[in-house]
């Protein structure tokens, strides 16, 4: 009875694995330094983010699940540093490098228009969770107080969502290029903390290049 049990398991663990290498060839990873500007938020009743913080760089990682040749699934998280511009730090971060940090943790469904052509165009849309905040030092360092409530921290986790559209190209092996323009929409407003109405909900324009490894069959 033993031989016949280690005999049936041997049997479906050799049964297993080609569906298991199946779904792991279904994954790819993603990498995708780039960069990132404020379009349309406003920082106050004066001025649009934009004209406060520079053009930034960000770099963003995802791993990504294909059901077929046109439709994936994919996880992402990225960071985004935009520097605020000299003019317009606050007087005890005169000498300092503040900046405003977001990090994306999204999840997005993207389409691709075609499959197996030198470059393949897709769409791409999503929700996910943003962390953000004014920070005094460069990356993620201490908060800035809250514009009108000093006693709070000028920063929050916004949930949002992002759209996009992009496209990749073959390279060699399993190695294709990937170029992305992507939107992001904060819900950021929150005067109950900061105290204003006037800093209004947040949108970002991010544009990436960068390159995808994929576990399938090589092209």
């Amino acid at each position: 009875m033993k031989r016949i049990g280690y005999g049936l398991a041997v049997g479906l663990l050799v049964a297993a694995a080609p569906a298991a290498a199946g779904v792991a060839n279904r994954f790819s990873l993603k990498l995708t330094p780039g960069g990132v500007t404020a379009v349309d938020g406003r920082f106050n009743d004066a001025a649009k983010t934009s004209a406060v913080v520079n053009v930034g760089a960000g770099l963003a990682a995802a791993v990504r699940y294909r059901f077929n040749d046109f439709v994936c699934l994919e996880a992402g998280y990225g960071f985004a540093w935009l520097s605020v511009k000299k003019d317009q730090r606050p007087f005890d971060y005169k000498e300092g490098s503040p900046a405003l940090n977001i990090q994306t943790a999204t999840l997005n469904a993207t389409v691709f228009l075609s499959s197996g052509f030198a470059i393949d165009p897709y769409l791409t849309a999503g929700l996910g969770v943003y962390p953000w905040r004014f920070s005094r030092t460069a990356l993620w360092g201490d908060a800035w107080p809250a514009p009108s409530k000093p006693s709070e921290s000028f920063g929050a986790v916004s949930p949002g969502f992002n759209a996009g559209i992009g496209a990749e190209a073959y390279l060699f092996g399993r190695v294709y290029a990937s170029a992305e323009l992507k939107y992001h929409f904060l819900f950021a407003r929150n005067p109950a903390k900061f105290g204003t109405d006037d800093f209004t909900q947040q949108d970002f324009a991010a544009l990436t290049i960068g390159l995808v490894y994929r576990f399938g069959r090589v092209r």
